[in-house]
């Protein structure tokens, strides 16, 4: 082969490694797009979860709202997302020539964390909120009725009784609605506070600080267990108070109920 020819071959020779390089490398970014895209996509699914939520707690549709945050505890799971995360790090490296990642830190080491920021509330908090309702509304009436010259002693305590019993049917009602704004505040955490800093440490390839933010999102997320029993409790107890409260939901529960105790046929 002349000097030329061998020229000529070796030439070809490092384009059909280059043209291999660049297949590797375009393997390299569908692989990592493809991950981020998985990753954004829960984030997306999060905020979804709550619109329905609004929708679903404004329905006093607990069913849904049940369904929901059991969605989000499926979408938010640290077995799915960590891996898709140690992918986008891995290959991230591996394109770019830079130092492979530390990817040992395991996310049981931020289990027992009790310093997540996620939003907490308890019956305790709820029931001194429903108990400051109660007292305000007494001192409104007095405020309003105290001085008014009644004729009748038993008028004045019936008015006052009847005020009463329509002040604690509202409060009971505010604290069932806080119980699912919880819900949602959580969810809300999630979509929009902790999946963005997620994403934004992976961009970054900060893999400590991805953890924590997935580890945060997954304890944001159990919480959401215990909140809805919360839920639960609370719209109980204001079907109780005032069953047409509950709109629809209400009349449809109303009417099952009766159904339930009207004699049978045999």
């Amino acid at each position: 082969m002349g000097d030329l020819a061998k020229a000529v071959a070796e030439l070809e020779e490092e384009v059909e490694d280059v043209r291999e390089l660049r297949k590797i490398v375009e393997r390299l970014d569908t692989e990592i797009a493809a991950r981020m895209e998985e990753i954004e996509t829960i984030g997306s699914a999060v905020l979804d979860l709550h619109g329905d939520l609004d929708n679903q707690t404004a329905e006093y549709d607990y069913t849904a709202v049940e369904q929901s945050v059991a969605s989000l505890r499926g979408l938010v799971d640290m077995e799915e997302v960590l891996p898709a995360i140690d992918a986008v790090l891995l290959l991230t490296a591996l394109r770019d020539d830079e130092p492979v990642p530390d990817l040992t830190l395991p996310l049981s080491s931020f289990e027992n964390d009790d310093s997540w920021e996620h939003p907490r509330l308890s019956q305790e908090d709820l029931d001194r909120e429903f108990e400051a309702d109660l007292a305000q509304a007494d001192q409104r009436w007095e405020e309003i009725w105290g001085d008014h010259a009644w004729a009748d002693p038993d008028e004045r305590d019936s008015q006052r009784a009847e005020d009463r019993a329509e002040a604690e049917r509202e409060a009971i009602k505010d604290r069932a609605h806080q119980a699912g704004a919880h819900i949602r505040k959580l969810v809300e955490y999630i979509g929009d506070t902790l999946w963005p800093d997620l994403v934004e440490a992976v961009e970054a390839g900060d893999r400590g600080l991805a953890a924590r933010a997935l580890a945060e999102a997954c304890a944001a997320a159990r919480e959401t267990e215990p909140a809805y029993k919360l839920y639960e409790v609370n719209l109980s107890a204001q079907y109780e108070s005032s069953p047409m409260s509950l709109g629809a939901m209400g009349e449809f529960l109303s009417d099952f109920e009766t159904w339930l105790r009207s004699p049978k046929d045999e």
